[in-house]
């Protein structure tokens, strides 16, 4: 396990020359002759790290590793969230499968739900499939505010039971 705290992507705004620790995972890979740019998404965002290619060569990056990087945040401009990380050290947390069917940042709208369903984890990386979660926690979150502002008492009932059911119904 490496030292140091890791930061969310979306606070890295405010750590403008500041040595950084990220987690997160490959959403986007250009490699260029002298310089590499990854962009790493963790839960929070994307951000946009650069490094001389010949640094990140024995780590063979892929899409979808899930990777560290230490680094030193640098205001950019031409950088989407107006921040780069440069990169002074990265370390592969867990490699992707050799062979995925798609990756996070895949068009996945011609992938069939089976496929999906058997990469769920990985498909809830994409967007299309992880808006609809998070759009919903928001609706969540927002009722519940509501009624609790209200004096309603959220009550959570047991849903496990002893016997095996055919239908939803017989859960509750």
């Amino acid at each position: 396990m490496s030292q140091g705290s890791r930061i969310l992507v979306a606070d890295l705004t405010g750590k403008v020359g500041e040595s950084v620790l990220i987690r997160g995972w490959v959403f986007r890979l250009r490699v260029l002759a002298k310089t590499t740019f990854i962009v790493l998404k963790d839960c929070s965002g994307e951000a946009q790290c650069v490094s001389a290619t010949d640094s990140l060569h024995d780590l063979r990056l892929k899409l979808d590793d899930a990777l560290e990087v230490r680094g030193t945040v640098r205001a950019d401009d031409r950088a989407r969230a107006g921040i780069e990380v440069d990169i002074q050290s990265a370390t592969i947390l867990n490699r992707t499968a050799n062979v995925l069917p798609f990756s996070s940042s895949s068009d996945i709208e011609q992938v069939s739900a089976e496929i999906k369903a058997e990469y769920r984890p990985l498909a809830l990386r994409n967007n299309a499939v992880g808006n609809v979660f998070r759009i919903q926690a928001a609706i969540l979150k927002h009722f519940r505010a509501y009624l609790t502002s209200q004096r309603f008492t959220e009550i959570v009932s047991s849903k496990i039971v002893a016997g095996g059911t055919e239908g939803g119904t017989n859960l509750f």
